[in-house]
């Protein structure tokens, strides 16, 4: 990718902001005292490949503006302070970004935004004053939020050269999607390469300035089949890295999508998980890191800071202690299990760790490494700059967890772990435990899962089980994990460094964990038996 003129984009960022903050202003209405602007800049590739041929190829260059942010007031009471309504979206008045380095054009998309967000929040902060003028009370005896200070940060990094082959990943995908035509069983398809790179601009008022890369390339592949009773089956793999170079190489995933087609052969004739079962698992690979993403992050209880507060209804207000901001220095967690956040560790064994970032989205840098849970004890909150709550700092993250290390004090192998698998189950009296070793298929729930005899340890293959939902009481139950660590990066489509709904989280957690009690039920997977007129052409050959 040619690299961006950068002293045209941040000089015109940089200008607009000082300009606005020195002149915007309205009649009997504050003026801001904070302003943030952000660009995205990325060029993107996308192929898909069907049975041998290409059906799409797009190359696209995207210049956006990230963030437009206007605080009005000042850092402890301001806009945001008393609602929970924080920000104004794009209006009819809105004007993209041109894509040339075209200096005038950048200050007059961010103008024509501020311009708006400020109106907005200038109002908004004198129906807050009004507000708490009402209430009789000071700002301290009612919810609200503040905004931390920040000082400022310079961050400018560079990409490598660019690896990336288009038309060789087109043949590529052309020569793996082509393994699909050799099982006519199979109803549908694809291969996909998807390929981006660019940088995120950050400026602030504070004096902060920031340009940092950004970069994912993903490869997935993907096929579907129906059985003789008209049930779908879905498998897929994916792999995710920085570079193209990281990927394993054609042969590997040959060997893989192979491995997929006979997969599906085996599942056409696997039976279906068909119980109620709450009892003991045992998670391996992938799933380890999903049980740990959906317990830390999912539901009320969050190690994310939580930035709501309860809103004055007639000048009257609950006090609601946050879900987790009550808890810290207690121990919630099982006594075994540490959890560090490592927002800038970039790689582990190998493996890219593509949630990490040097910045979070509002300009903090975080540190190095943030325990979060040591010893079951919950030690602090993961949080952006708006505080409501006395133990919240702005410690950067913003962005997202970024990578989290997750380590526990147990360290047994697979046979003693499935050894203890059996024992928890015939203790609870149960006549088989459950082993996951599938990877996950279209998010943590729907999967493939091992039926494992108490009596003699023999495995059954089930598919279409369901794995309820977890939450950080399912980390209290924990029986044992393996002594041996791997990453895993799960979520996102886009390494957006700099915020944004598809940042990527990393994980390190041990190859396997066994869990005391876990819920699963069968998946009632919709079926479609219609009669065939004219078998498919792919049979005939």
């Amino acid at each position: 990718m040619q690299q961006p003129d950068d002293d045209v984009i941040v000089r015109a960022m940089q200008d607009e902001l000082k300009r606005n903050m020195s002149e915007l202003s309205l009649p009997n209405l504050d003026k801001p005292f904070f302003m943030m602007y952000g660009i995205s800049d990325q060029k993107s590739y996308s192929i898909m490949a069907t049975l041998g041929s290409i059906i799409q190829s797009t190359e696209a260059q995207q210049r956006f503006k990230s963030t437009t942010r206007v605080l009005v007031g000042d850092y402890s009471f301001n806009d945001e302070s008393l609602e929970d309504n924080l920000f104004s979206g794009p209006t009819a008045r809105e004007i993209n970004l041109p894509l040339d380095a075209d200096y005038n054009g950048i200050r007059r998309s961010f103008w024509s935004a501020t311009d708006k967000v400020y109106r907005d929040a200038a109002r908004h902060f004198a129906r807050h004053k009004e507000t708490l003028k009402e209430t009789g009370k000071t700002l301290s005896d009612i919810p609200h939020r503040s905004f931390a200070k920040s000082a400022p940060m310079v961050r400018m990094g560079s990409l490598p050269a660019t690896t990336f082959n288009k038309a060789e990943w087109e043949q590529k995908a052309r020569n793996l999607s082509s393994h699909f035509l050799k099982d006519p069983s199979i109803i549908n398809s694809a291969v996909m390469v998807q390929y981006s790179e660019g940088y995120e601009y950050l400026v602030n008022s504070e004096g902060t300035l920031a340009k940092l890369p950004v970069s994912l390339i993903t490869f997935a592949a993907l096929c579907q089949s129906k059985n003789a009773e008209g049930e779908f089956t879905i498998k897929q793999i994916m792999h995710m890295a920085r570079s193209s170079e990281k990927l394993p190489s054609e042969q590997q995933l040959t060997t893989e999508i192979q491995n997929m087609i006979a997969d599906m052969q085996t599942l056409a004739n696997t039976p279906k998980f068909d119980d109620e079962y709450s009892g003991p698992v045992l998670l391996m690979g992938p799933a380890v890191a999903e049980l740990f993403s959906r317990a830390l992050f999912e539901g009320r209880e969050n190690i994310m800071a939580n930035d709501n507060i309860t809103p004055l209804t007639g000048f009257q207000f609950e006090e609601e202690m946050a879900a987790m901001d009550g808890k810290i220095g207690k121990n919630i967690f099982n006594e075994a299990i540490t959890i560090k956040a490592k927002p800038k560790l970039r790689s582990y064994n190998g493996i890219d760790l593509l949630g990490s970032y040097e910045m979070d989205s509002e300009g903090i840098v975080p540190a190095d490494e943030v325990v979060v849970v040591q010893n079951g004890v919950l030690k602090t909150l993961l949080n952006n700059r708006t505080l409501t709550h006395p133990t919240q700092t702005a410690n950067g993250f913003s962005s997202g967890p970024g990578v989290l290390e997750i380590t526990l004090t147990h360290k047994q192998s697979e046979k003693v772990l499935k050894e203890k698998l059996l024992a928890q189950a015939k203790k609870e009296g149960l006549d088989y435990a459950i082993i996951v070793r599938d990877a996950p298929g279209f998010g943590f729930g729907l999967m493939n899962v091992y039926k494992v005899s108490v009596k003699d340890g023999k495995e059954q293959y089930m598919r279409n089980a369901i794995l309820n939902p977890t939450n950080v009481k399912t980390l209290k139950r924990i029986l044992g994990a393996s002594s041996q660590y791997q990453a895993h990066n799960l979520g996102g489509s886009l390494n957006v460094e700099l915020g944004g709904s598809n940042q990527v989280m990393s994980f390190i957690v041990p190859q396997a964990v066994l869990l005391q009690e876990m819920d699963i039920q069968p998946f009632r997977m919709p079926s479609l038996k219609e009669e065939e007129y004219v078998s498919n052409p792919l049979k005939l050959n």
